[in-house]
């Protein structure tokens, strides 16, 4: 586990820059899926500046979907804190609600230009999962979303003072005198190996795939959804006090897969209608 990545020292000065793992994954993620998708809308033939500006206001809807669903999880803490809405390096940043907001801000600016919004949103998906992948290893690093106990010989265990540690002590599952964690599921490494694996079947993708456009941006999230409502079972950092002991990740992965699936079904009706018999 590596918080704190690495350090800056400031020239004739004692003070150093600390470079936060979660935070340094995050900028290198954004930045390296902007460039790609960029790129390969360019490729697509695309209007360059329709893509930088669709990741634009992409990224504002990342950020505001992102602390809203914090906001929702919490709203007697953040109406008491106010202050701490804003303060996106105190807090988490939700990867539903980012990807939702995100995902709906890009379509509401592309389809104020009239822009195709299924072909640009197939372009990206690769790489924007890409990008998840990498700050869910930000998130091993860091040790949050953590995983429950496991005996599976890939077992984790976390250092004094992370999340997983100060989390078994306060259950008295191990004592203070304790050097680690007790082994635990690396959730955070599910995840990221699940989105890499993801973005290379939406890079290779079989021809069926791309049958009509939003399929490979369809094909993507829905197997996100899929999988992370699996891999959520295995997490001990979530809230799964709703109904059938579901967390609200949980809950809103299955109403994302609905509603991908009735998508993805009434495309493809529209697309048989107009193919000739």
């Amino acid at each position: 586990m590596h918080p704190i990545l690495f350090t800056i020292p400031l020239p004739f000065t004692d003070a150093k820059i600390l470079i936060y793992s979660v935070f340094f994954s995050i900028t290198f993620a954004l930045v390296l899926a902007i460039y790609l998708g960029t790129q390969a809308a360019q490729k697509e033939r695309l209007p360059a500046e329709i893509a930088l500006n669709m990741t634009f206001f992409g990224l504002i809807g990342l950020i505001l979907g992102a602390r809203l669903y914090v906001f929702f999880e919490n709203p007697s803490f953040y109406l008491s804190h106010p202050v701490r809405f804003i303060k996106l390096w105190e807090g988490s940043l939700a990867t539903y609600g980012g990807g939702l907001g995100g995902v709906w801000a890009c379509m509401l600016y592309l389809y104020i230009k009239k822009q195709p919004i299924l072909t640009f949103l197939d372009v990206y998906a690769p790489y924007g999962f890409l990008g998840l992948g990498i700050i869910r290893t930000g998130d091993f690093l860091n040790g949050t979303a953590f995983g429950k106990l496991t005996d599976m010989p890939w077992g984790v265990s976390f250092p004094k003072e992370s999340f997983a540690y100060n989390f078994h002590i306060s259950h008295g599952w191990i004592g203070p005198e304790a050097a680690t964690s007790l082994p635990i599921h690396p959730t955070q490494l599910y995840s990221a190996v699940t989105c890499f694996i993801i973005c290379l079947i939406l890079l290779y993708r079989p021809v069926k795939i791309s049958k009509f456009p939003g399929n490979r941006f369809l094909a993507g999230a829905s197997l996100y959804a899929a999988i992370r409502l699996i891999v959520d079972h295995f997490r001990d950092d979530l809230n799964k006090q709703l109904l059938w002991n579901l967390s609200s990740t949980q809950w809103v992965g299955i109403m994302v897969l609905c509603t991908l699936i009735m998508v993805w079904i009434y495309q493809g009706c529209r697309q048989t209608k107009k193919t000739p018999a």
